[in-house]
């Protein structure tokens, strides 16, 4: 509440009033009566008075003016104090707030990191689960190929016993060929000659009695599967076809022999 000039200074003025009325009313006191106060003595007693009053209306003026001005400075401090106080706290919660940011960009990074390793971890247990899947499917195939290449050998040691039994049956028959080769050659001039890839050349002569050296050959050998082969006739004889059939199913090679010789001999009757 704001305090006007007069209406400090009207209590002052009322008491210099009251003061000069008193000072009047004494002097006439003084003139009108008998046995009273002299001037100066009424004087002083009225000055005495005034002074108490005006002691009580000064300590009033301090207790109404001195003192709100005191409490003024006192809520000045209080407010600089608050407002200092509203600043640090400010200051505090702004540095708690730029921590706070930091660490939940932090915490956001670590997500990412996190996330991101998970990524990785979860990409490295597919390609476990992708190189356990090929593992087991290699190891499938490697018991199949095992397994195969198993059969493969029991068969191909089947083919080799039967391959070195053909062979030494075929051993055996052309020892025996060559035996019987000798006695034909020793009493019907048959020379047998041996050929590259185990064939034998059979060489008849004395079939031309006007050349009894003239040659008549044929080439016979087994084939693959062990049976009888004939090729090479020189000259050229229209029955090679039926004597294999024949000696393939009789098994008799002596009559191979003569049969081929009556064609030899045949032919050469005709040429004639």
């Amino acid at each position: 509440m704001t305090v006007t000039s007069w209406q400090v200074l009207l209590p002052y003025h009322l008491c210099h009033r009251n003061l000069q009325r008193k000072m009047v009313a004494g002097a006439s006191d003084y003139r009108g009566a008998d046995n009273v106060q002299s001037p100066a003595d009424a004087m002083t007693t009225v000055i005495m008075e005034d002074e108490q009053g005006l002691y009580a209306l000064m300590q009033d003026f301090c207790t109404r003016f001195v003192s709100p001005s005191s409490e003024e400075q006192s809520l000045k401090e209080i407010r600089d104090s608050h407002r200092e106080v509203l600043r640090n706290v400010t200051n505090s919660c702004a540095a708690k707030q730029q921590e706070g940011e930091r660490m939940i960009q932090r915490v956001q990074e670590l997500r990412a990191e996190f996330e991101d390793q998970n990524r990785r971890i979860k990409e490295k247990q597919d390609a476990i689960l992708q190189e356990i899947a090929k593992m087991k499917e290699n190891k499938q195939l490697s018991a199949e190929l095992s397994g195969h290449i198993h059969q493969l050998r029991e068969e191909l040691a089947h083919k080799r016993e039967l391959a070195l039994a053909t062979r030494k049956a075929n051993k055996e028959k052309l020892k025996d060929l060559q035996q019987s080769a000798m006695l034909f050659k020793e009493r019907l001039g048959l020379e047998i000659r041996k050929l590259q890839g185990d064939r034998l050349q059979f060489v008849f002569r004395c079939i031309n009695p006007k050349d009894l050296e003239e040659p008549y050959s044929c080439i016979i050998y087994f084939n693959e599967d062990g049976e009888y082969q004939l090729s090479g006739c020189d000259p050229p004889l229209d029955c090679i076809t039926e004597y294999e059939r024949n000696v393939r199913e009789t098994k008799n090679f002596s009559a191979l022999l003569t049969n081929l010789r009556k064609s030899f001999a045949a032919l050469c009757t005709q040429v004639k």
